[in-house]
């Protein structure tokens, strides 16, 4: 991961788990509390997909047997698994001078207008079967431009090179294109993830190429040039500028936005700093002033500890698969998607090998925290494979609580605030010309109940349910009338109720 830089944390305990245990038993025997709301028949904004990241697994699972390596992209892109709506492929450097070879996928880049593209088969295989399972946002996203176009013709610890917009530029759109004309739709072009960090010092960890504000207009403007000169503008929109933490973004678009804001499609940004609620909304009100109104999307975070409802969270090793931290990770989508009012969400890495433990040796390995892994995945695997021969996938907890927002915040529906004095950021409604979907999350160690009112009459017809001892378990549907309806939150849960927008 572009921000994941492990060898630099000290891990954290998870003293948390025993308080909330306590608390449980503490409150297990209080009646749940009634929580009431009222939609808006506002919308406050239009979604455009949830997704993750193709980095760098691909290089790893790209040798599984073909029967995981299908089964992953369906867990990944299908309805039955997370539904992604967007997916990011890393399009490599070369990985010159990283002495990770997993976080070193190749690039197709030989010479100035010579390309072999069967150079990273482990990448473009699951590119292809993104595409293949109909994702519609695909982002070909760049760490480092080719070794031989950067400062010190490495793929890590060097810097763009001010004049090389051009040649840069054409290598991006040229890849772009080459799969556009085999089908697979790239809709999006990053070329600098992460500009804030050349991730030096060589031997590097991972790709990296620092782009100093001041150069960063010509990334983006020799960008958009060529993909204008192609008649590809309209087709494939440029993200920039993916630095690392909201805190710091806002504080260098003055030295580069104003130049080519009109050439960029969307200002996308990661939160490595895990800010507050109000610094998270501050920094979208910061770019929505730089920018004239750009949407904002979050494309990248990992990484935390912390409690169901927010509280220790921070960059830090650690592996919790439970569903504790499964809520936390999911309280930041509801903080991107209701505080920020974004339009766009992508986790980092979606699948990892960051385990921290010998699942072979324990039976009980992918479903207890550890102090040695990382909370950097929805899916894990062994990351001694190729030794042992153990091809298993495992599903945590964030891959259940995620799908609720692959499966039903897809592109094109609409968020609807919801207002009264006890409503919550942890209440997301979503809908479409036919139905309402809520997404509701109780972080409390206690059941409650949202007491609900529509703006028109609704039918309830359905619930799924992440909890401790849930993955995705079907529940029924909501009760009430009219406009009028109750439902029921388990402690601790992460719940989706469908409505039909007409009468039962």
């Amino acid at each position: 991961m572009s921000s994941c830089l492990r060898q630099r944390i000290i891990p954290r305990m998870f003293l948390y788990y025993s308080f909330i245990f306590t608390v449980a038993l503490t409150f297990s025997g209080l009646p749940a509390k009634v929580i009431s709301a009222t939609v808006s028949s506002t919308v406050a904004q239009t979604f455009l997909g949830v997704g993750g990241s193709g980095a760098w697994w691909p290089h790893d699972l790209f040798t599984f047997p073909d029967s995981v390596r299908q089964n992953l992209s369906s867990l990944l892109f299908s309805e039955s698994g997370l539904g992604l709506s967007s997916y990011r492929y890393n399009l490599g450097s070369g990985g010159v001078d990283v002495s990770n070879t997993v976080r070193a996928p190749q690039t197709p880049y030989v010479s100035a207008g010579v390309y072999n593209f069967s150079v990273d088969p482990q990448g473009t295989y699951f590119l292809q079967q993104a595409s293949n399972f109909g994702v519609p946002g695909i982002t070909m996203f760049i760490n480092s431009a080719p070794a031989p176009l950067t400062s010190n013709k490495a793929s890590c610890a060097g810097q763009f090179v001010t004049g090389s917009g051009a040649a840069y530029a054409t290598y991006m759109v040229d890849v772009a294109e080459h799969w556009r004309e085999a089908g697979i739709n790239i809709s999006y072009i990053s070329p600098m993830n992460e500009p804030d960090n050349s991730f030096g010092p060589i031997p590097c960890g991972q790709e990296g190429m620092l782009v100093e504000p001041s150069q960063r207009a010509e990334v983006v403007s020799s960008l958009w040039n060529e993909l204008n000169s192609r008649g590809l503008s309209s087709a494939i929109g440029i993200l920039a500028d993916e630095t690392s933490s909201t805190g710091v973004a806002p504080t260098e678009y003055s030295a580069w936005l104003p130049e080519v804001v009109d050439m960029v499609a969307h200002l996308v940004h990661h939160a490595y700093d895990f800010p507050s609620d109000t610094n998270y909304l501050g920094y979208v009100n910061a770019a929505h002033a730089a920018s004239n109104g750009k949407t904002t999307w979050m494309s990248e975070i990992c990484c935390s500890l912390g409690t169901p409802a927010g509280t220790g969270r921070g960059y830090s090793q650690g592996f919790d698969p439970t569903i504790n931290n499964a809520l936390m990770f999911a309280g930041l989508v509801f903080q991107s998607f209701v505080i920020g009012g974004e339009a766009h969400y992508d986790f980092w890495t979606l699948v990892s090998n960051a385990i921290g433990c010998e699942p072979l040796s324990s039976s009980s390995c992918a479903t207890t925290p550890n102090s040695n892994g990382w909370t950097d995945g929805m899916i894990y695997y062994d990351p001694d494979y190729a030794t042992n021969g153990n091809h298993e996938l495992y599903l945590v907890k964030h891959f259940w609580t995620y799908k609720h927002f692959g499966n039903f915040v897809k592109p094109g529906t609409q968020r609807h605030p919801v207002t009264g004095s006890d409503a919550n950021e942890y209440t997301l409604i979503v809908s479409n010309s036919t139905t309402y979907s809520v997404i509701a999350m109780n972080p409390n160690a206690t059941a409650s109940t949202i007491s609900l009112t529509f703006p028109e009459t609704v039918c309830g017809t359905t619930g799924f349910r992440t909890s401790a001892s849930e993955d995705f378990a079907t529940i029924a549907a909501a009760t009430g009338s009219g406009s009028a309806w109750s439902l029921p939150l388990s402690a601790t849960s992460l719940t989706t109720y469908i409505f039909n927008r007409k009468a039962c």
